[in-house]
């Protein structure tokens, strides 16, 4: 998300105009062991959302904006910056009997919501490191949330092993230092140390870590194999014992963090009168405008 992002390859699901099929190889995708223990993570971050208004910026297919949906989340925002990614989750939500209950919104930048409404949880699942200025993105993420309300991100981790292996082969083998991991489309790295000061300066306090891909278990082939990866997906079950656990946590090749807003209301004050030279000798009330 965000302007000027790097286009998607032409293979990539969202390429595809049929919101079936693009759905179908979406949720295989998010079937396989590496997502699947994330998104269990996300979920667990997420908690209950019975009553609660949730954003979920960067909504992909839809899995979370469905989630939040059957669940009881009171309003569910979804927000995408591409057309074919919201069909797609419309698509699933249509399916699942909630698209009701979901709002869908093509933005290219973080949206501006009507009357100052803000949202109790706002969900960013790998998408800060798809965005030019972060900063700017929290920033704008902080006066959507409510006071006190929750932010979970999620994105790749330099501080892993699989970024020890696979940067170091990319990076300093190859010498392509424009690599940023899996996806084409990212622009930086982050650890959880870098993460914590961004989301510090944003207004945001890190409450809880849950991090995944501990252990490499999607390999390279064997060359005459016909594939161009194998799978071990036992080794997923190393990420859900300890991705939880400090210092594991924070460790794996892509970390969640549930952060929370300032309880704090920045509010902008404005002086209706100029201060006079002498004060009465009556205490005046004093009035604040808001």
């Amino acid at each position: 998300m965000g302007s000027n992002r790097r286009p998607y390859p032409e293979n990539h699901w969202l390429r595809s105009e049929n919101p079936e099929q693009a759905l179908e190889t979406y949720l295989r995708q998010q079937s396989l062991a590496y997502s699947r223990t994330k998104n269990g993570f996300v979920q667990e971050l997420l908690g209950d959302l019975r009553g609660k208004r949730v954003l979920d910026y960067g909504c992909g297919g839809g899995l979370f904006a469905v989630h939040a949906a059957k669940n009881g989340a009171a309003r569910v925002i979804a927000v995408d910056a591409e057309e074919s990614a919201l069909e797609t989750a419309r698509y699933f939500a249509m399916r699942e009997g909630v698209e009701s209950m979901c709002t869908f919104m093509v933005h290219e930048e973080f949206p501006t919501f009507p009357n100052g409404e803000r949202f109790d949880v706002i969900l960013m699942k790998d998408v800060i490191e798809h965005v030019l200025d972060d900063a700017a993105l929290l920033d704008k993420a902080a006066l959507a949330v409510v006071p006190g309300g929750q932010l979970i991100v999620s994105t790749q981790n330099a501080l892993s092993v699989n970024y020890l292996i696979q940067g170091t082969y990319h990076r300093w083998w190859l010498g392509n230092k424009n690599w940023y991991g899996w996806d084409e489309t990212h622009v930086r790295f982050y650890t959880s140390m870098s993460l914590k000061r961004k989301l510090k300066r944003a207004g945001f306090s890190c409450t809880d870590w849950r991090s995944v891909y501990l252990i490499p278990y999607k390999l390279p082939a064997p060359p005459g194999s016909g594939k161009e990866f194998f799978r071990i997906d036992v080794l997923s079950e190393v990420d859900r014992i300890l991705g939880g656990i400090f210092p594991y946590n924070r460790l794996g090749w892509n970390i969640i963090v549930k952060a929370e807003a300032s309880p704090l209301v920045k509010e902008r004050t404005h002086a209706l009168h100029s201060i006079p030279g002498v004060l009465p000798v009556t205490p005046a009330a004093i009035c604040k405008e808001v």
